[in-house]
């Protein structure tokens, strides 16, 4: 065994164990030699397989880690596989032993499979020719077959995970009466993800019938002696769908016969009526009564084919209309939940354009309110001193009067002659006075 530099080595596990700091501690040997090997903590998620003792392993070597102290040498591994297809293959024939001993392996303990299956789910890679095979498979059987398809990984250390999610998808939709599970062929390694006991155990406690297309029958993993097994993804149609062409084949192959039945009917008539009362004519008669009830076995035959198509037909039309009804009533629910969350966030929305409106409208009244009282007081400050100035011009307030004849206004004495009556007007209310003389200025007398 090489134990310098970056290799990878094969050899037998010895003692592992883990340390109290989380690193992985085991033995490598070939029968003679004995190599000690470690595995970081930080590593240990990323192993292909955990060690266990007495597994014959491939490991990656990253380098050798040298103690002096003790004069030590180990092997620092950065992966662990299982080596060999002897080895998987022994798994593999140890774990069908253990299944078929609970009765996992038995087939009549198998769900039975449909004939006329609402809808198919189909497990297999993203993007793989085993998901395109098998839905190319159902569709030429089937015309119209309802494929609900669903993606895993179906290699690696993560596949088994992946593939029992899948699994628990599928099974839980409402039209999924048979699952088909599928893979193409590979080596050993390859498949090894359908040897997990968990994904096995799976399979068995599905709802639905499990047909598995994966491998070929050189290459039987696990998986194939739990479930259906169709060995390869094409074939699995043929065990999940009836076939369109032979059924309208029956169907016209019975109408043929029925038809030749009339026919031989009427010759039979036909002689008879030529032949008359002769005595060979009975024993031809005997005969073709012989026949006819021969023949009409065989109508009754043709009749119950018949009648079993015309069975299975009403019942895959009840399935139909019973799928059709669903998938309506999942409809109607998810848009009438489309339409109950639009109203409610076209609800909300109004709301909240209406509370802005509100406080819209009432800060403007606030405002507007503001507005007329800052006015009203503007007013109020305007006419007070408005009445200030009219009162400070008011002559009267001084001591002076208005003197008014006939509602004129008394400016000169030439306005006045003896005996007019004239009105005073004071600062405190009025008085009327009737003149008695009339004595101009000189000056105006002058100017006149």
């Amino acid at each position: 065994m090489r134990a310098v530099g970056p290799a990878t080595i094969e050899g037998e596990v010895q003692k592992p164990k883990a340390s109290a700091s989380g690193m992985l501690w085991f033995a490598l040997t070939d029968g003679d030699a004995v190599l000690s090997c470690k595995v970081f903590r930080g590593q240990l998620r990323a192993l292909e397989h955990t060690p266990r003792d007495g597994d014959l392993v491939a490991v990656d070597i990253e380098r050798p880690d040298f103690w002096p102290q003790a004069g030590k040498l180990d092997l620092i591994a950065s992966q662990i596989r299982l080596a060999g297809e002897g080895e998987l293959l022994r798994r593999r024939q140890e774990l069908i032993d253990r299944l078929g001993a609970e009765g996992l392996c038995d087939p009549d303990r198998r769900r039975p499979r449909p004939r006329y299956p609402r809808a198919v789910g189909v497990i297999a890679g993203e993007g793989s020719e085993a998901m395109a095979d098998v839905i190319q498979a159902l569709t030429d059987r089937w015309p119209g077959v309802h494929v609900v398809s669903c993606t895993s990984l179906v290699q690696g250390k993560r596949a088994p995970a992946q593939i029992i999610d899948a699994l628990a998808r599928v099974q839980d939709h409402p039209l999924v009466d048979v699952i088909v599970l599928a893979r193409g062929g590979g080596s050993v390694q390859d498949l090894a993800c359908f040897d997990d006991e968990r994904l096995c155990r799976a399979l068995f406690a599905c709802a639905v019938p499990v047909v598995c297309a994966v491998g070929h029958t050189a290459n039987n993993p696990v998986c194939n002696h739990v479930a259906w097994a169709a060995y390869t993804p094409s074939r699995s149609a043929e065990l999940v769908v009836p076939c369109a062409s032979e059924i309208r084949r029956d169907l016209v192959s019975a109408r043929e016969r029925l038809a030749g039945v009339h026919r031989r009917a009427a010759s039979t008539t036909a002689v008879l009526m030529v032949a008359g009362g002769r005595l060979d004519c009975v024993a031809a008669l005997n005969a073709r009564i012989s026949m006819l009830r021969e023949r009409a076995g065989a109508i009754r035959d043709v009749s119950v084919v018949l009648d079993g198509l015309a069975r299975d037909a009403r019942e895959r039309g009840q399935r139909l209309r019973v799928g059709t009804r669903r998938q309506l009533e999942d409809h109607a629910r998810d848009y009438g939940h489309a339409v109950q969350r639009l109203l409610r966030d076209t609800r909300k929305g109004f709301n909240r354009r209406a509370a802005h409106a509100r406080e819209s409208i009432d800060h403007q009244v606030v405002l507007v309110a503001q507005r007329a009282r800052r006015r009203l007081q503007d007013a109020a400050s305007a006419a007070t001193h408005a009445a200030a100035l009219i009162a400070a011009h008011d002559f009267r307030s001084k001591g002076w009067l208005l003197a008014s004849v006939s509602g004129a206004p008394v400016r000169s004495t030439a306005d006045l002659s003896t005996g007019a009556h004239i009105l005073l007007q004071l600062q405190d209310g009025s008085a009327e006075a009737v003149v008695e003389t009339v004595n101009p200025n000189s000056e105006s007398e002058d100017h006149d």
